[in-house]
Parts: C-alpha cells; sequence; structure tokens
C-alpha cells in the first residue's frame, strides 16, 4: 500500500515536472521573454557576474510573472511560506524525536525501578506509597492484623493485608504497595 502511493506520489510529481517543462518551452518562444533575457545578460557581463542560463531564466520570469513588483512580492511570500513550512516540520520532528527519547527513558526507568523492586522482593520488601507520594521499602512479611515498630514509625497490618502508617498527628494512613 505504502509503494503504491509512493508510486502515484511520484506519478504526480513527473506529471507536476513535465507541466512546468511545457510551460517553459512555451515561453521561450515568447520574442518578449527573449528579449528580457537578452537584456539580462548584458546586464550581468557589465556588473562581472555569471548569467543564469534560457531555460532557468524562463522559468523565473514566468514564476514572477515576468519579474514584475507583484510577481516578486507573490514568488518571495511564496518562497517564505515554503520555508515556514519546513521549519515547523523540522520543529515537529525536533519534537517526535524529543518524545520518542523521553518515552525510552521512562521505558528505561521503568524497567530499572521494576529490576529494583523484584530484588527488594527477594529480599522480603517492598515499596510502599503514602497519599502523600512518599515511597518506603517494608518488610512484606508482617503478619496480618500487627502492629511494627520501623525506622522510627508505626505501622499497622489489618486483617486484610493491607498496610497502614500512623503520622504525626496519630491518624492512621493507608499505603499502597507498588
Amino acid at each position: 500500500m505504502i509503494q503504491q502511493q509512493m508510486r502515484e506520489m511520484n506519478q504526480n510529481i513527473e506529471r507536476g515536472n513535465q507541466q512546468i517543462n511545457q510551460m517553459v518551452q512555451q515561453k521561450m518562444q515568447d520574442p518578449q521573454v527573449r528579449a528580457s533575457y537578452d537584456q539580462y545578460v548584458y546586464q550581468q557581463r557589465m556588473r562581472g557576474q555569471p548569467a543564469m542560463d534560457y531555460p532557468t531564466y524562463t522559468y523565473n520570469y514566468i514564476y514572477t510573472r515576468g519579474f514584475s513588483a507583484d510577481g516578486m512580492a507573490h514568488a518571495r511570500a511564496n518562497e517564505a511560506n515554503i520555508s515556514a513550512n519546513e521549519r515547523a516540520k523540522v520543529q515537529d520532528l525536533r519534537n517526535a524525536e524529543a518524545q520518542r527519547g523521553m518515552a525510552q527513558q521512562q521505558q528505561r526507568d521503568s524497567y530499572f525501578a521494576n529490576q529494583q523492586e523484584a530484588g527488594r522482593g527477594l529480599m522480603g520488601q517492598s515499596t510502599y506509597i503514602a497519599p502523600n507520594g512518599y515511597a518506603t521499602q517494608l518488610p512484606h512479611t508482617w503478619q496480618r492484623n500487627t502492629y511494627q515498630q520501623y525506622q522510627g514509625n508505626t505501622y499497622f497490618v489489618d486483617p486484610g493485608g493491607n498496610y497502614f502508617v500512623r503520622g504525626n498527628d496519630g491518624y492512621w494512613y493507608p499505603l499502597s504497595q507498588r
């Protein structure tokens, strides 16, 4: 499917190029364009600068509507728009790359955290998270319906195996296992 779309896109580009080439070939036959080109070549020589070839000059002649003021303004605006679109697409690409990089880093961080947690599990501990986001490692082997003094805090394991920590205010706060 992608190859078919690529073929169609390439065919459209080729048709567009053929149309442009036909327009240029026709306009090259216009005596007014030829006279304008001859004058341009003369001016370039007087300045000691190289001149573009006749087909390129003719293409630009068409693009700028005969190098008229409004045609030149149109061409400049068009080129500025193309440049702005390219810059936006490059920025979109950079943003996508940054997002991909962050996703990869998050995956690595999650993998590392999982490996750390697996290691704690082998040592009889698990990570528990308090409602305020504080994480602590506690033994997951505590019996149900018991109170434990551990690292300066008091914990309670209810009959369902849920852990709670007593706060400084005397209230019990639930801990969730990571």
